[in-house]
């Protein structure tokens, strides 16, 4: 009986830069990342934009120094906010409140010229200081009758003379003071029209009330 013959064994190659699969695998391993790198960086479409570094009023100039810059994701959206990239107009104005931290609409930055409210001192009792800071929202009440005289005469009766007004300024006081005292010098945005008839009400005998928004107007009686 012939025995079969063995077919010559076969070494084992080690795999080189000459073996197209080799090759072929590592492309698509550099593809593969090249891919995802430019997926990440489409997906990352932030922008940087002005954000408010402290709160702000009404007339406040628009300084560099009082911004911050972040980076967001706005899409569409972007176009409504200052960017940061942008140059600051000069001598540029807000034209309505923004809170610390709050992107700066670019619809809120406006000519001096444009501005609808003033800025305007007037006397209040310091038992309305609490919690007062600039940028608060206030309901303002003032008295609007002359006062009666003499020992019979009813108390002063306030009434509310601006439904909401922006706090520009406000004194500093000591903490340990917790009311009571003279009059406090206070700067509210008053509208241009109410301008005059809100300096006739500020008289120092009965000094405005300031009502945070939301808070009980009763506490003004």
């Amino acid at each position: 009986m012939s025995s079969l013959p063995t077919p010559p064994a076969r070494r084992l190659v080690k795999p080189s830069w000459r073996d197209a699969r080799l090759v072929v695998g590592v492309l698509l391993v550099l593809l593969s990342v090249v891919l995802g790198g430019l997926a990440m960086a489409a997906a990352d479409d932030r922008v940087g934009v002005w954000a408010a570094r402290t709160a702000m009023t009404p007339g406040d100039t628009i300084e560099e120094e009082d911004l911050v810059r972040v980076e967001v994701q706005l899409g569409d959206e972007t176009a409504r906010y200052v960017g940061a990239q942008e140059r600051l107009p000069n001598d540029a104005v807000l034209g309505r409140a923004v809170r610390a931290g709050e992107l700066i609409p670019a619809s809120a930055v406006i000519d001096p010229t444009d501005q609808q409210v003033r800025p305007v001192p007037v006397h209040v009792d310091p038992i309305y200081l609490d919690n007062l800071t600039k940028g608060s929202r206030v309901a303002v009440y003032a008295v609007t009758e002359e006062p009666e005289e003499g020992a019979d005469a009813e108390p002063p009766q306030y009434e509310e003379v601006l439904e909401q007004s922006t706090v520009k300024r406000v004194p500093k006081r000591s903490r340990a003071v917790v009311g009571g005292g003279s009059p406090s010098s206070v700067t509210i945005l008053v509208p241009e029209e109410q301008v005059q008839r809100v300096l006739s009400l500020d008289r120092k005998d009965t000094p405005i009330k300031l009502v945070l928004e939301g808070g009980s107007p009763e506490r003004v009686d």
